[in-house]
């Protein structure tokens, strides 16, 4: 007994799930875009469901958004698991509506330019994220392991190092021999 759908064309035949790599054009770019269909076994038709029909969009879509420059929703869903953001609190944090971040990671839709911007910018910089976090009155929502207080706390070791030699070292004739001084200083976020 075979597992297969019948066709819904023809209603003899088993259907068998395809993939194929179709060139496609957008913005006067061309890319290779893998589309789903399936194909009767019988009637050799192809067509596409719902459900190819949708993972074709996608397809597409993330194309696009690759042409437009905007942000994949692969990056999107990594900037959004590396602040560990559910999608609602990244639609309250940043805009969109309820389920925008689900549509933006699943490339169902394509975020704004200025949506776009403002997430690279938050990819780019904690503490821009921490400045929204409290500019959207969000802070109660992070665990105190979590707070821009904890995050910023990083203790930076930077060297000066003062070299004080003589003048015979450029060119002058001095009797002093060369010395060396080094300082260290820690200096820590505020």
């Amino acid at each position: 007994m075979d597992n297969k759908p019948l066709c819904p064309i023809g209603g003899e035949g088993h259907v068998t799930s395809r993939v194929d790599q179709v060139e496609s054009e957008y913005k006067g770019t061309k890319a290779m875009v893998s589309l789903h269909y399936k194909v009767c076994a019988v009637c050799t038709s192809d067509f596409a469901g719902a459900i190819e029909s949708r993972l074709n969009k996608r397809a597409v879509l993330a194309f696009r958004k690759s042409v437009d420059g905007l942000l994949t929703g692969s990056e999107i869903l990594a900037l959004r698991s590396k602040y560990k953001l559910t999608q609602g609190q990244a639609a309250k944090l940043f805009g969109g509506g309820p389920v925008a971040f689900s549509k933006y990671e699943n490339d169902d839709v394509a975020h704004s330019e200025s949506m776009d911007s403002l997430l690279r910018l938050v990819r780019r910089s904690e503490v821009a994220f921490w400045e929204l976090v409290k500019e959207k009155g969000m802070t109660a929502e992070w665990t105190p392991a979590k707070t821009p207080e904890k995050a910023l706390e990083k203790k930076t070791t930077v060297t000066n190092v003062v070299v004080m030699a003589n003048v015979r070292d450029i060119g002058f004739r001095s009797p002093h021999k060369t010395s060396f001084k080094y300082r260290t200083e820690t200096l820590k976020w505020k």
